[in-house]
């Protein structure tokens, strides 16, 4: 008798456990939490290990990319092949993250893609997807197709208005809220929380992904070198990074790419939109050319990066105060400052610092 009454409790407590991970675990919900990361929706679904997995995978991928895409010493090819396997692990992620769920619940009237019982978190996702999805198939159609047609005229609009950038994440987060709150069935308050801030997340991540891109074009630019004035360091077909900074002070070596100045708009009749040089002589240098030398303040500068020694010769000059002295690696086929001048400080556009293609020319610049 007594062990009969001992064993009753502990029956009732593990159909209890069972019966609060079907309620409190949705599958829709993992989906959700692994949009954010990957391995969220795992550690959601109570698989610390296959989500720390993700994770700590998805983590080392992002940062492998940003390193071999953008750093001097990166490899562009390995940064692509990084970005392929982090975007084919993210959608894996998600897969998984609604099956470490669907599977674990093992429910027959549990639906994958929910259509009969209609499931909010569903409702949530689609709305992320595309604002106005999640309402259209909760059966709100007036304001599933206000949502829809506004993000597909504002994702037009703010190719061409940046200040619009901000209004579809906007509507993103109101979207992905508003399906939540309004669905036909009361949800729980802890739900509501997590929704809201779901949706202050998917504002930030959407205001992230809409202005990083216009951050990086203002500061990193991509050049393709048409002339064999650089000749051997840059090849004609090089394609090159040059970055923009405000703060960026030119230094000796620097390989940088400038606009024409007016003195070369004076000399060339068919003149470029941009230049690319090296850095020879800044403000305070005394620069000569003699014998096939070049000297700054006296002393021969050691070049193993040029094509030949120049054939030709240059009087000493004080380098003034906002003005370079810039000079082809291919000397004696190079229109430079020994022809048109000094070069302004406000014409230079930036510092190349990568060649990143083609794949067999892939070098750092620095």
């Amino acid at each position: 008798m007594n062990k009969l009454a001992s064993k009753q409790p502990f029956g009732l407590e593990r159909k209890t456990c069972v019966r609060h991970f079907e309620v409190d675990k949705d599958p829709w919900l993992a989906v959700n939490l692994s949009m954010f990361f990957p391995g969220i929706g795992q550690l959601y679904a109570e698989k610390p290990l296959k989500g720390m997995g993700f994770l700590i995978l998805q983590l080392v991928l992002v940062v492998m990319t940003i390193w071999e895409l953008f750093s001097p010493s990166g490899n562009t090819i390995a940064g692509i092949v990084c970005l392929g396997i982090a975007t084919l692990v993210y959608f894996i992620n998600i897969f998984d993250a609604h099956w470490s769920v669907y599977d674990e619940r093992r429910d027959k009237i549990l639906e994958k893609i929910p259509r009969k019982r209609k499931n909010p978190w569903f409702a949530v996702f689609a709305s992320r997807v595309l604002p106005g999805l999640g309402h259209l198939y909760l059966q709100k159609s007036v304001i599933g197709l206000f949502l829809l047609a506004t993000t597909l005229i504002f994702l037009k609009l703010d190719d061409i208005f940046s200040s619009l950038l901000i209004v579809t994440p906007t509507l993103g987060a109101i979207a992905s809220y508003h399906t939540y709150i309004t669905f036909p069935r009361r949800q729980p308050r802890l739900g509501r929380s997590l929704v809201a801030m779901m949706a202050g997340l998917i504002f930030l991540i959407g205001i992230v992904s809409n202005y990083l891109p216009q951050w990086i074009d203002r500061h990193l630019e991509m050049f393709h070198i048409p002339s064999e004035s650089m000749i051997p360091t840059l090849q004609v077909g090089d394609r090159l990074f040059v970055w923009q900074s405000g703060n960026y002070v030119p230094q000796r070596g620097d390989i940088i790419v400038f606009t024409p100045s007016e003195n070369l708009k004076q000399l060339d009749p068919n003149v470029s939109e941009y230049y690319i040089k090296r850095i020879v002589a800044t403000p305070g240098d005394v620069v000569s050319i003699n014998q096939g030398s070049v000297y700054i303040n006296g002393q021969a500068r050691q070049e193993p990066y040029i094509a030949a020694p120049p054939q030709y010769d240059l009087p000493s000059q004080v380098i003034p105060a906002n003005a370079y002295f810039v000079l082809g690696d291919n000397r004696n086929a190079s229109f430079d400052s020994h022809l048109w001048g000094l070069l302004p400080k406000q014409s230079i556009v930036g510092k190349a610092f990568k060649i990143y293609w083609p794949p067999e020319r892939i070098h750092s610049l620095e």
